[in-house]
């Protein structure tokens, strides 16, 4: 019997040791991409730092640009500024699994530079797209953007390409 109530207070003991796993939930991932968002429109290149993994990706498929590293995106964040100094990015939906955030979004600026029907100079654009991002330790990863850039410039396209 002395046995028995030795082990039950040791494994009692133990029980009352043992630490529970803390959540290791960070941030909501809809809400470290909209912060993302926010540092975009503030042109706040340095919040790129504690918002951005050391290797994460940005990825802006319409214009061709892929940069790994909070560095090369605040280089992608000026040419943007230089081009559509205006800018607001807006989130109008998302949704979240616990990692990754899909959104759609605005966009509207205005542009001065290259588009897809030649140079413009102070023209008002706006468009729509779509963006997945993967989100770690309260981090952005990989943030992917989609949409179709012509259709920021509408009154660039010749009449046949607007059927």
């Amino acid at each position: 019997m002395k046995l028995l109530t030795g082990i039950l207070l040791t494994a009692a003991a133990l029980a009352a040791c043992w630490s529970r796993p803390q959540s290791t939930a960070g941030p909501d991932p809809k809400a470290v991409l909209q912060a993302y968002v926010d540092a975009w429109n503030r042109h706040d290149s340095l919040a790129l730092d504690t918002l951005l993994a050391p290797a994460g990706i940005h990825e802006d498929l319409a214009w061709g640009f892929r940069g790994e590293g909070p560095a090369a995106v605040r280089a992608f964040m000026r040419d943007v500024i230089a081009v559509s100094p205006d800018y607001h990015w807006a989130v109008s939906s998302s949704f979240s699994d616990g990692q990754s955030v899909a959104a759609e979004w605005t966009w509207t600026a205005t542009y001065t530079g290259p588009s897809p029907g030649g140079p413009v100079n102070n023209q008002r654009i706006a468009g729509r797209g779509a963006a997945v991002a993967r989100i770690a330790n309260g981090k952005i990863v990989r943030l992917s953007d989609y949409y179709d850039v012509a259709s920021f410039f509408p009154k660039q396209l010749p009449d046949t390409a607007r059927k």
